[in-house]
């Protein structure tokens, strides 16, 4: 399970602010971690609600992690309350990494034709990957996504509009707006992208440092641990 801790190891997928009322708890014993008494969590997402807008048109996605992992490899058969979604920040990819192989594809629903062209096919060959301008190669990390009434409860919806550039980089959605385009066709310039936030605000301990720093502090602290429910 996750920790209810903040580490300094890698860049976040949210943005977790400290409860505004919180001050840090013994500042002068060890200066590297914090605690906060509570948080809230800021999370950031956009998608793409393709539903049953491209019927009969089913694509195959490919959920690639900056590393080339394919983590998810399926066909998207049009149905209602169906979307991808993906990070709210541009993603990169290396070049050795882009050039590792497509999985091949074990799905029945595709057809031969795709079948072979995955068996040379490589990561940037995909819908998701392309060299910018600058010399970069741009990655598009989207997976599938249900935009059932949970999820409009649980997050704020503009739809087609961004509601600040600051937090919905506009460079990740031109490029989540070109690998759409490259998946579904040219139709899917007339499909809004929703611009969606979630925030989460929390009681529980935040614990927030360099990660040896900050096992080092819980493990002398069994109350915190016992606070962040850790065994």
């Amino acid at each position: 399970r996750s920790l209810p801790f903040a580490t300094s190891k890698r860049p976040p997928l949210k943005d977790v602010m400290p409860a505004p009322t919180a001050d840090p708890e013994e500042p002068n014993k060890q200066k590297a971690v914090r605690i906060y008494a509570g948080f809230t969590e800021h999370t950031y997402r956009m998608v793409f609600p393709f539903e049953e807008l491209f019927a009969p048109h089913a694509p195959r996605l490919l959920t690639i992690v900056p590393s080339g992992t394919v983590e998810n490899d399926k066909v998207l058969e049009p149905k209602k309350e169906k979307g991808l979604i993906t990070y709210a920040y541009p993603q990169s990819i290396s070049d050795a990494a882009a050039e590792l192989p497509v999985p091949q594809h074990q799905d029945g629903n595709v057809d031969s034709i795709s079948a072979m062209a995955s068996k040379s096919c490589k990561i940037r060959d995909t819908e998701f990957v392309w060299c910018r301008d600058d010399g970069t190669t741009a990655l598009v990390q989207t997976w599938p996504t249900n935009i059932n009434d949970k999820f409009r409860m649980d997050f704020q919806i503009s739809e087609g509009m961004n509601p600040d550039a600051t937090k919905f980089l506009p460079q990740a959605v031109s490029e989540f707006q070109r690998a759409m385009v490259q998946l579904f066709g040219h139709a899917a310039n007339s499909c809004p992208v929703w611009f969606c936030h979630k925030k989460l605000t929390s009681a529980s301990p935040a614990v927030v440092g360099i990660s040896e720093d900050v096992l080092a502090y819980v493990s002398e602290h069994p109350e915190l641990m016992r606070k962040l429910s850790i065994a």
